[in-house]
């Protein structure tokens, strides 16, 4: 994996353009930096979708809350 997709959470949004939909896709650590990325991005009025996932890092991606919680 890269450095960038070893962040916490990926974004995936997708914009409405005149030859169809395009996707982008960032890794972020902290929520907070999702901001600015809407706001240097395309104009959200184009915006068709924005998914963000928990990019799976330090435990297996099966465990329940519970198994976490009795983890750490």
């Amino acid at each position: 994996m890269t450095e960038e997709a070893d962040k916490r959470w990926k974004v995936c949004i997708t914009y409405r353009y005149d030859d169809g939909p395009r996707k982008t896709v960032s890794f972020i650590e902290e929520m907070t930096e999702l901001a600015a990325i809407i706001e240097h991005g395309p104009d959200w009025n184009a915006m068709v979708d924005c998914r963000i996932t928990y990019n799976g890092r330090n435990y297996p991606k099966g465990w329940t809350v519970e198994q976490i919680a009795d983890a750490a």
